[in-house]
C-alpha cells in the first residue's frame, strides 16, 4: 500500500502566496537559483513559522521586490515602488521597507523591496 505524499504546511504557504499573485496577474517564482529580474522581478522566500493552531499554521513569508536595473534614475525607483505597492495590496501587507538581494550569479547585490506576508495554512488543506 503506498501512501499519498503530502506537502508540507511551510510549502502550501508558498503555493497560497504565488497562486494570489498569479490571480492578480503579478508573475513570480520561487525558484531562488532561476531567478534574475528584467528589468523587475517578484520572489517568494521562504517561510517562517509564526505559531500552530489547532488545526493550522501561520506563516511569515518574506516576498522580494527585485529591480535589474540600479535605483539611480527616476524611472527604476517609481518601476519597483510601483510593483512594491501592487504586491502589497495583493498580499495584504501593511509595510514593506528597502533592502538588497544577492544571486550567485551577481557578483553585488540589487536593490530590492521586501514585504513580509503573513499566511495562515489549515490543516484539511494538506492532501491526504
Amino acid at each position: 500500500m503506498s501512501a499519498t505524499p503530502t506537502k508540507p504546511l511551510a510549502v502550501l504557504a508558498i503555493d497560497e502566496t504565488l497562486s494570489m499573485l498569479a490571480a492578480a496577474s503579478i508573475e513570480a517564482t520561487r525558484d531562488a537559483g532561476a531567478f534574475y529580474p528584467q528589468p523587475i522581478g517578484v520572489l517568494v522566500g521562504l517561510p517562517t513559522l509564526l505559531r500552530r493552531l489547532q488545526g493550522g499554521r501561520v506563516y511569515s513569508i518574506p516576498v522580494l521586490i527585485v529591480s535589474g536595473d540600479p535605483l539611480n534614475a527616476e524611472g527604476s525607483v517609481d518601476r519597483i515602488y510601483a510593483v512594491a505597492d501592487d504586491v502589497a495590496l495583493v498580499l495584504r501587507a501593511d509595510a514593506y521597507r528597502p533592502s538588497s538581494y544577492r544571486s550567485s550569479s551577481n557578483a553585488e547585490p540589487l536593490p530590492a523591496i521586501e514585504l513580509l506576508v503573513t499566511v495562515s495554512i489549515s490543516e484539511q488543506e494538506a492532501p491526504l
